[in-house]
């Protein structure tokens, strides 16, 4: 989520009380724990993906190449998860004199924007349990831009359907910051998605995975992030993904994703910059399907 409607600088004051207050959960997470060590499960994981472009709930985000690391440590069921994107390609512009060159307002060469800087930090907290035929899930996401806009808060819950076939799940989020300041409605983002994986008899490609998702919004997030006060369905996305078996530890995947926005969303689709300032940039609506892809490597210990 790279582009708000607000368009608000963020100050460095309130991205760094939301990463304070994030680590303090974090260690009173921890600590709640250390007394009972020896029966808590633990596990870390990494991820580093690249991406052809930055897509966010369908909305394209970044239209170029992008690179996504991510940071997971679980506890018993609690986990905290970093993850951010950087631009690899000067397309996105920050607060300040962080410009491209296609910007009329450069001069000279060497205005590359936001590449090669974290354009999204992430930082989340989460409980996880499953049952027989069930797992359910909730927790927060605290969503920080450097140099560019404000930050924002979800919360969220889930909840996954393990003995259905597709293995369906719900997952609701709520912004609690942001959408809601003044006199804005609470933005409200439903996302509803089915997946099955078919299995290789392979050593290293072990099987093909595919999945689907719709999602909708209210008018409360519709009128943030595009200036739309009219709910309905928002997104959908089509994903085929190929796992790769390294060995205990390492793995990969690679994976292609159509994704569209729907209904009356896809006119407040953001426009490429670079396209903008050539004069080049069609409609929004020519920039609401997306095909993209990308390969990712994990580690887990």
């Amino acid at each position: 989520m790279d582009m708000m409607k607000s368009s608000k600088i963020k100050s460095n004051e309130a991205m760094n009380s939301k990463i304070v207050i994030a680590t303090l959960v974090l260690v009173l997470v921890i600590g709640s724990f250390v007394g009972t060590a020896a029966a808590q499960e633990y596990s870390f994981g990494g991820d580093l993906a690249v991406v052809s472009k930055y897509i966010w709930r369908g909305q394209r985000l970044t239209n170029d190449w992008s690179m996504q690391p991510s940071m997971t440590m679980a506890i018993d069921g609690f986990s905290f998860n970093v993850w951010g994107t950087m631009d690899l390609m000067a397309v996105n512009e920050g607060t300040g004199r962080l410009l491209i060159n296609e910007n009329p307002a450069t001069t000279g060469s060497g205005n590359n924007g936001l590449q090669g800087r974290f354009s999204e930090i992430d930082y989340a907290f989460a409980y996880d349990h499953s049952f027989d035929d069930v797992s359910v899930g909730g927790g927060v996401i605290f969503y920080t831009f450097p140099d560019r806009f404000d930050t924002t808060t979800e919360l969220y819950g889930t909840v996954g359907f393990d003995s259905v076939p597709l293995d369906p799940s719900v997952t609701l989020y709520v912004d609690v910051d942001e959408t809601s300041a003044g006199n804005g409605d609470t933005g409200v983002y439903v996302n509803i998605a089915a997946g099955h994986s078919f299995g290789f008899n392979r050593d290293v490609f072990k099987g093909l995975d595919v999945g689907g998702s719709i999602a909708f919004a209210n008018g409360g997030f519709g009128n943030f992030y595009y200036g739309i006060d009219d709910g309905g369905s928002h997104d959908a996305s089509f994903t085929v993904s190929l796992p790769i078996a390294i060995n205990d530890n390492w793995s990969a995947a690679g994976f292609v994703t159509y994704s569209s926005l729907l209904s009356g969303f896809r006119a407040g689709q953001f426009l490429d910059l670079r396209d903008v300032y050539r004069g080049t940039a069609g409609t929004p609506g020519s920039y609401s399907d997306t095909v993209w892809g990308g390969f990712n490597l994990s580690l887990s210990f």
